[in-house]
């Protein structure tokens, strides 16, 4: 008995001294490690088609695949093009396709000439969308992604959001259009339309419609474009997830237009501008679509302030088309102005009977 009880003591000692029973190991210290990113050249110098171009994680483009990267970022320049629309689209296990980021259109020489976009998720598959003409313009576009870094909404990013880019130096005998999701949910912004080099063919237009996530549509206003070479147009606070801009030509001419569609951010409110008016002529008061935000009498007098909503050109004599209100002042009233907001679509001009003290605030 004694011989196996110090066989065993002895065989536990061996065991001890080779380390099998060594106590438990301690994690090691390995070195820093962080998540890897992925960069891609999708396009260098490539044609447009007027139809969207796919880049797709795991298709022929070189190294762009997704190894667990949750944030995306795509920049895109552009040369001689006129439209551009720049998506960032999630594909999930079973292949439905989903967007992740604004539509970038052609961007601002200030930021970088073009947009650069950001979208967020894992996803089976990224997909990258360049749309854009004419066929002779050329695109160079560019991939990163990467599961650590944040996605701020500022500088190039901020732009790609509330600056969308419609045509830039496109036919104006010719029709355009754009489609793409708005920033805010609201129509509430500015058209920015200018005609180069000359005043651009009559009775042309600018009409915005709006769709809900459905398909369902909206009511959205159409503007009569002038031949002023800087346009400004404000555009109502409608409900509008989706829009749609076309530009609708007059006829022939050999001018080119620019067209961008300037969203505000919610809780930001423009200035107005004021007109005074003391005589009784036909005053033009905003040249295209306005809003009119009240009209104030400082020095009554008995007669009548019509306000209409007409071109420039009709705003002379006594206006008979287009009476939008007629106020009916006394030498004593009014008192309190008149309130209106209301969006006048070819221009606001304004037409009292008598003389008095008048100061219109419009935008």
């Amino acid at each position: 008995m004694k011989k196996t009880i110090k066989f065993i003591l002895f065989s536990i000692l061996a065991l001890l001294a080779c380390g099998i029973l060594s106590a438990p190991a301690r994690a090691q210290f390995i070195g820093t490690t962080s998540p890897q990113s992925v960069v891609a050249t999708l396009a260098t110098n490539q044609l447009c088609t007027g139809a969207p171009i796919l880049f797709i994680t795991g298709g022929a483009v070189t190294n762009f695949r997704n190894l667990g990267q949750t944030q995306h970022y795509v920049s895109t320049k552009t040369t001689g093009v006129q439209t551009l629309a720049v998506q960032i689209l999630g594909v999930d296990s079973v292949g439905n396709t989903f967007l992740l980021s604004e539509t970038g259109t052609i961007g601002a020489p200030a930021v970088g000439n073009n947009p650069v976009l950001t979208g967020t998720g894992y996803y089976t598959n990224i997909e990258v969308s360049v749309q854009c003409s004419p066929n002779s313009g050329t695109f160079t576009s560019s991939y990163t992604g990467t599961s650590a870094t944040g996605n701020i909404n500022a500088g190039g990013y901020l732009l790609t959001q509330e600056d969308k880019t419609i045509t830039q130096a496109a036919p104006a005998n010719a029709g355009a259009s754009a489609n793409f999701q708005t920033p805010y949910g609201s129509a509430l912004g500015f058209l920015s339309f200018t005609y180069q080099p000359g005043a651009g063919p009559a009775g042309s237009q600018v009409g915005i419609n709006c769709v809900g996530a459905n398909g369902t549509g909206l009511p959205g206003p159409s503007f009569n474009l002038t031949t002023a070479t800087l346009q400004i147009i404000p555009v109502a606070a409608t409900p509008c997830p989706i829009a749609t801009v076309t530009y609708v030509s007059g006829g022939a001419t050999a001018d080119t237009f620019s067209l961008d569609y300037i969203f505000i951010q919610p809780g930001l409110q423009t200035p107005n501008n004021y007109a005074h008016i003391t005589g009784t002529t036909a005053t033009v008061v905003k040249i295209g679509p306005g809003v009119v935000h009240s009209v104030v009498v400082g020095t009554p007098a008995a007669g009548t302030i019509t306000l209409f909503d007409i071109v420039p050109s009709l705003c002379t004599g006594t206006p008979v088309t287009g009476i939008v209100s007629v106020i009916t002042a006394t030498a004593t009233f009014p008192s309190a102005p008149e309130i209106y907001d209301s969006l006048f679509q070819s221009g606001i001009c304004v037409k009292a009977s008598a003389a008095m003290d008048i100061t219109v605030n419009a935008q």
